[in-house]
C-alpha cells in the first residue's frame, strides 16, 4: 500500500511540475517564442558557417587579432593577467571583458582545437542572446510577436553578422550588452537605474566606445525629467548608477594608468587620431557600397527619427552616435577586418529599419488610406519588409559563409603555421618582433615585441623613429622579425646584406584576409649591423 501511495505521490509531483511549466510557458509565451526562434535561426546559421569552414579548412579563427584575446585569456588563467609576454604588462586588450570570459575555456582544456571550439560555443551563446534581444525589442515596439520573429531572422541574415560573431573577436559580447542596454533604457521604473550603471561599466570593458551607454543614461534622465518622474531620491540613484559604472570599469582603468600612465588601452591610442584625407575617402567609398548592399541603412538613418517622437530614441541614437564617432576618430580602422567595428551599427540599424518601416506602413495604410487592420494587411506589411529588407541581404550573407571558411584557412596557414614553426625552431628564450601580434605569440610561446605597439607600451608611447625602433629590438635581444616581404623591404636600408637571413616563408595561394600574400621569418645577425 505504501508503494502505491509513493507512486501516486511521485505522479502528483510530476503532474504539478508539468502544470507549473505550462503556466510559465503561457505567462511568457512571447519570450518563449522569441527565444525558440533565436535558438533555431542562430544555431542554423552558425552550423552553416562552421560546416562551410570545415569544407575549406581546419577549425580556426578568422582574424589574427582574435588570438590576441585568446592570449590575454591564457595569461589570466596562468595567473599573470595582461602580461602579453612574460614580464611585460600590456594594456593592449580592446576588450578585457571578452578575455576574462574566454579564460574560462582554459579550465576545461588547453588544447588549441578545444580552445577554438570553446570560443565558438561561447560566441554562439552570446549570439543567440543578441538575436533574442533584437526580436524582443521589435516585439515590444510594435506589440507583435510576428514582427519580433521577422526581426530575429533579419538580424541573423545581416551580412558579416555570423562571420564576426564566430570570429573570436569581442563582437558577440559587445552587441549583446548594447541590445540589453537598449531594452533596459526603454524601461522607466527606478529599479532599472542601477542595472544600467553596471551595464555601462561592462560596455566600456567590452569596447572603449561602450562608454556611450553613459551618455544614453543621461538622455534617459532628461526624458524622465520631462515626464516629471525624477525626484530628488531618484536623482541620487542616478548618481549612484554613475558611480557603479566607474566601479566596474575602475580596475581596468587603474591597470592602464599603472602600466602606461594613460586611462585607456593602447589600442585606443594606436587607432584614434585626426583622420587623413585618404581615410575619409576610403570611408566615403565604403559607405556608398554599404548603402547598396544594405538598403535598410538609409531607411533606419532617416525614418528612425520616428523612434525619438515615440519616446524610444536609444535604438536609433546608439548606432547613429557610433557612426559619427567612428567617422571622426577611426574611419579607416572601422573598415578593416571585415568592417568589424561597424557591425554593431548594422545590427542596431536593422532593428530601427524594421520598426520605423512598420510604423510608417501603419500610418500610410491604416491612417491615411483608412484600410482596416486585418490579417491580410499585416501579412502584406511583413511581405514588403521581407522583399525590401531581408531578400537583398541574402547574396552577401551567402558569400560571407565562404569568406568565413577561407579567412579561417588563411590565418591557420600563415600566422598559426609560423607561430608553430617558431615554437619548434627557435630557442625558448628567443624574442621576435612583428605587426601580427596574435597567433604568432600564442603558438610560439616566445617573447614578442609588437612593432605596431598595440601590446607593447614602449613602442606605442615611445615616439620612436624607425632607427630607434630597431635599436630597441637590438637592446631587448630580438633576433627575429616576422614581416610581409613587400613591407620589410623598407627596412633593408638599415641592414647590410650579410646581416639578414630568411629562415622560413609562407605563401598563401588565395588570400582573403591577411595583410599580404606572403610572410617571412627574418633572422637578424646584429653583429653585422650598426646597432650592435
Amino acid at each position: 500500500m505504501s508503494i502505491i501511495n509513493q507512486a501516486d505521490s511521485e505522479e502528483s509531483e510530476v503532474s504539478k511540475a508539468r502544470r507549473g511549466f505550462l503556466r510559465f510557458i503561457k505567462r511568457h509565451r512571447t519570450d518563449c517564442i522569441l527565444m525558440l526562434t533565436a535558438i533555431t535561426v542562430t544555431t542554423l546559421s552558425c552550423i552553416q558557417y562552421l560546416l562551410t569552414m570545415l569544407s575549406i579548412a581546419s577549425p580556426g579563427l578568422t582574424l589574427d587579432d582574435s588570438w590576441i584575446h585568446v592570449q590575454f585569456a591564457r595569461t589570466i588563467y596562468e595567473g599573470t593577467p595582461w602580461e602579453y609576454s612574460p614580464g611585460y604588462p600590456s594594456t593592449g586588450s580592446t576588450s578585457p571583458l571578452w578575455s576574462v570570459i574566454l579564460s574560462t575555456i582554459f579550465w576545461i582544456t588547453t588544447e588549441p582545437s578545444g580552445i577554438i571550439w570553446g570560443v565558438y560555443m561561447i560566441s554562439t551563446i552570446f549570439y543567440i542572446g543578441s538575436t533574442y534581444l533584437a526580436g524582443r525589442i521589435v516585439a515590444n515596439y510594435l506589440e507583435s510577436v510576428q514582427w519580433g520573429i521577422v526581426a530575429s531572422l533579419a538580424f541573423v541574415l545581416v551580412p558579416r553578422n555570423t562571420w564576426l560573431m564566430l570570429s573570436g573577436m569581442e563582437t558577440p559580447v559587445f552587441v549583446f550588452i548594447l541590445l540589453l542596454s537598449i531594452t533596459i533604457l526603454d524601461k522607466e521604473e527606478m529599479k532599472y537605474d542601477l542595472v544600467l550603471g553596471v551595464l555601462a561599466g561592462l560596455a566600456f570593458l567590452a569596447r572603449p566606445e561602450g562608454i556611450i551607454i553613459m551618455f544614453c543614461i543621461f538622455i534617459r534622465l532628461v526624458i524622465l525629467s520631462l515626464k516629471h518622474k525624477v525626484t530628488l531620491r531618484r536623482f541620487g540613484v542616478f548618481l549612484l548608477s554613475a558611480a557603479l559604472a566607474l566601479v566596474v570599469a575602475l580596475p581596468w582603468i587603474l591597470h592602464c594608468f599603472n602600466v602606461t600612465g594613460y586611462p585607456l588601452p593602447d589600442t585606443f591610442y594606436a587607432k584614434v587620431h585626426t583622420p587623413t584625407a585618404l581615410e575619409i575617402e576610403a570611408w566615403d567609398i565604403f559607405w556608398t557600397y554599404f548603402v547598396r548592399e544594405l538598403p535598410f541603412l538609409p531607411v533606419a538613418a532617416f525614418l528612425g527619427i520616428i523612434l525619438i517622437v515615440k519616446g524610444r530614441p536609444f535604438a536609433w541614437l546608439i548606432p547613429t552616435s557610433l557612426t559619427v564617432l567612428y567617422r571622426l576618430s577611426t574611419p579607416y580602422a572601422a573598415l578593416i577586418n571585415n568592417n568589424r567595428y561597424l557591425l554593431p551599427v548594422f545590427d542596431l540599424f536593422i532593428i530601427v529599419a524594421i520598426v520605423s518601416f512598420a510604423i510608417m506602413f501603419r500610418i500610410v495604410f491604416l491612417g491615411i488610406l483608412a484600410m482596416p487592420d486585418t490579417v491580410s494587411v499585416k501579412s502584406l506589411s511583413l511581405l514588403v519588409i521581407a522583399v525590401l529588407i531581408i531578400v537583398p541581404m541574402i547574396p552577401s550573407y551567402s558569400y560571407q559563409a565562404t569568406f568565413y571558411g577561407k579567412a579561417a584557412g588563411n590565418i591557420n596557414d600563415m600566422q598559426v603555421e609560423i607561430g608553430m614553426w617558431l615554437n619548434a625552431n627557435t630557442p625558448p628564450d628567443a624574442v621576435f618582433a612583428t605587426h601580427d601580434a596574435g597567433a604568432l605569440r600564442y603558438f610560439s610561446n616566445r617573447t614578442m615585441i609588437d612593432l605596431a605597439g598595440l601590446v607593447s607600451p614602449d613602442i606605442i608611447h615611445g615616439n620612436m623613429t624607425d632607427y630607434e625602433k630597431l635599436q630597441y629590438l637590438h637592446d631587448h635581444g630580438c633576433d627575429y622579425i616576422i614581416f610581409f616581404p613587400e613591407l620589410f623591404v623598407y627596412y633593408y636600408r638599415f641592414f647590410p646584406v650579410n646581416s639578414i637571413e630568411i629562415e622560413h616563408t609562407v605563401v598563401l595561394e588565395e588570400n582573403v584576409i591577411c595583410g599580404r600574400d606572403s610572410m617571412s621569418v627574418y633572422h637578424i645577425f646584429w653583429e653585422y649591423t650598426v646597432f650592435d
